[in-house]
């Protein structure tokens, strides 16, 4: 919006005569998540009764405790609570200084602390105010004491951390802060003796993230939950459980303490695995993708190599049995059917499912079908493949050469054949891919969840793609690319792709290294990994061939390279490229059997592209 533009309509000098709380009283819970619809319907009333101020003040508010809160990036604490189609809500950026002066009015006359938190802290953001950036920090603290109960204990978490994030701003020695920390080192040790649940553990984690809690006493608390969650059978309340009492043992350099729990919380995995085994419900898929975790948990562990080896003969089990529970679901729709069907695809209460849903839900480039396709046009148009091209660059300079497809034979032939799949999967496939599937599904997960880091972690925690100390790397850069900030998710995550494969093939025991004359041994490069054998093994060959196609192929997209060398404009962060990568990295670390799986790759979809592509020619 023009920084002209006032979103404020109202009389500013009557907002302190406006009873600003009266409509909160209708709101489902006391939090900002529930006073958007609240203040719509006191708009709307006074809207019909002709109180031209007061709507235009609920309608401020209405847009105020909109701004979705977004903590785990701080240089951006709020983001819109919708985009689509180009366009998004506000956030406290859109805000004119007129409109910052009637938030810091409306701070004044409110006394619920939810609110208050939020209008104190959307001027400490637009204006850098330390008063106002105290007052949100002790507002967020005291809305978090109000809502740390069984039901709205998610919603505290929230305030929180936010609390504890302002106050540490303004200096982890000041008795803000201190404060602020012990009330939630309080209610940490009050929801240890929940029967059940997360609240205890993720107040732990950010207690550990502040510098708070003595380590031996929450050691030993977690170590209790764990424990009771085992009990119920509840391997992944064990799990988090075991993880923080490790964090902590970690923190008093415990370190065979420390060794103990990483291995209890590796050996949940093989629970829930063989749970998942069994039973009415049973997937061999489900099973097979917790327990390739639970392996590379317990590896990182320092598990026994002869547990390990059990496990992985068991994970070999579970990868052949997937087979059999793989069937095809493809309908031929039109693009503007196949963007509502993506919408509705992901379109879940449950954030782990609509995740699975989104990556499993359109299948990898089928090589084998791509090359008969480029044979068929060849002898439908042979004009067109008579001669060769050049590709050329932004700049009109040729980069590649393309031969004609009717000149060539043997080796030379099958060459430009691959040149030529790569050319047709860029134009068309996954052009359609993602205009038609990836970023409407993408948005809607958006739209639904908000995906926080903590959401997400579950995605790179003790994940066979990702190698230890690049967790943070790759769960900031998928995080980025659900919140549509795909500048920062292209220049995190393709740069990591070669790394991961040289892990994986290195954890399976491949040498990726080249011996020289001269001694040295320095290790192979993304061309090099792809050419190995036991690459396409372990990833299969739908994958590498998207995967080379995307990062080095000058017929495909060419998009690691151009990155690398600082050719990627801002705009083409946007592009098909670098949301198909996106899309190729989440998928990979999700679905660690995705060699078993990409064997199936033709009875996995509900939407096709080929469908698509058939009905739109």
């Amino acid at each position: 919006m023009s920084a002209d533009s006032v979103v404020f309509k109202g009389d500013k000098s009557l907002l302190a005569t406006v009873d600003v709380d009266v409509p909160l009283a209708q709101a489902e819970r006391p939090c900002c998540d529930y006073y958007m619809t609240a203040y719509g319907k006191a708009a709307q009333q006074a809207e019909e009764n002709s109180d031209a101020n007061l709507a235009a003040t609920y309608r401020f508010l209405q847009v105020l405790v909109s701004f979705h809160p977004s903590f785990d990036t701080p240089d951006q604490p709020f983001v819109p609570w919708f985009q689509m189609g180009g366009k998004r809500a506000l956030i406290p950026s859109d805000l004119s200084p007129p409109d910052v002066e009637a938030v810091r009015e409306l701070a004044k006359v409110t006394k619920d602390p939810a609110l208050r938190a939020r209008l104190f802290d959307v001027v400490w953001e637009v204006a850098k105010d330390h008063l106002a950036c105290a007052d949100a920090a002790k507002s967020y603290i005291e809305a978090a004491e109000r809502l740390n109960n069984v039901d709205d204990w998610t919603f505290a978490d929230t305030c929180f951390h936010r609390g504890l994030q302002l106050a540490a701003k303004l200096g982890p020695s000041k008795d803000l802060f201190k404060r602020s920390r012990e009330v939630l080192q309080n209610a940490a040790k009050q929801a240890s003796g929940d029967p059940d649940g997360f609240r205890c553990c993720r107040f732990m984690q950010l207690l550990f993230k502040f510098g708070g809690g003595d380590p031996a006493e929450f050691a030993g608390i977690a170590a209790s939950c764990a424990a009771r969650a085992k009990t119920q059978s509840d391997q992944n309340t064990a799990r988090a459980y075991f993880e923080a009492e490790a964090d902590w043992h970690k923190r008093a350099k415990n370190t065979e303490a420390e060794k103990a729990a990483r291995l209890a919380a590796g050996e949940t995995y093989v629970d829930e695995a063989e749970a998942r085994a069994t039973g009415e419900n049973a997937s061999a898929l489900a099973a097979a993708s917790i327990l390739a975790n639970g392996v590379e948990a317990l590896r990182r562990a320092g598990a026994a190599s002869s547990r390990i080896e059990e496990l992985r003969e068991r994970l070999t089990k579970y990868q052949a049995d997937c087979h059999k529970e793989m069937h095809r679901v493809s309908t031929q729709i039109d693009i503007g059917d196949a963007v509502k069907s993506a919408r509705e695809h992901v379109k879940d209460t449950n954030l782990h499912d609509a995740l699975f849903k989104f990556v499993l839900g359109h299948p990898l480039a089928d090589p084998k079908q791509l090359r008969q396709e480029v044979l068929d046009l060849a002898m439908q148009n042979p004009v067109t493949h008579l001669f060769g091209a050049s590709i050329l660059d932004e700049k009109g300079r040729p980069i590649a050469k393309k031969e004609g497809l009717h000149n060539l034979k043997g080796e030379m032939l099958e060459e430009q054949l691959e040149a030529e799949m790569f050319s047709n999967a860029a134009q068309f496939h996954w052009h359609l891919r993602t205009s038609a599937y990836i970023d409407p599904a993408r948005v809607q997960i958006l739209n639904d969840h908000h995906p926080t880091f903590h959401d997400l972690l579950f995605v790179v925690r003790n994940n066979p793609f990702v190698p230890r100390g690049h967790e943070a790397i790759f769960l900031r850069g998928i995080h980025a690319g659900f919140h549509g900030d795909f500048v920062v998710a292209s220049h995190l995550l393709v740069p990591q792709i070669e790394n991961s494969l040289r892990y994986v093939l290195e954890s399976n025991g491949v040498d990726v290294s080249n011996l020289m004359s001269d001694g040295t041994q320095p290790v192979k490069v993304l061309g090099a990994i792809f050419g190995l054998e036991a690459t396409t093994k372990i990833f299969g060959e739908s994958l590498c061939f998207e995967l080379r196609g995307h990062l080095i192929e000058k017929t495909g997209y060419d998009f690691r390279n151009l990155l690398a060398h600082g050719f990627v404009s801002e705009a083409q962060c946007y592009s098909d490229p670098a949301l198909s990568l996106w899309w190729l990295v989440l998928r990979i670390c999700l679905t660690p059997v995705i060699n078993a799986l990409s064997k199936q790759r033709a009875a996995k979809t509900d939407i096709s592209a080929g469908d698509i592509s058939s009905k739109l020619t």
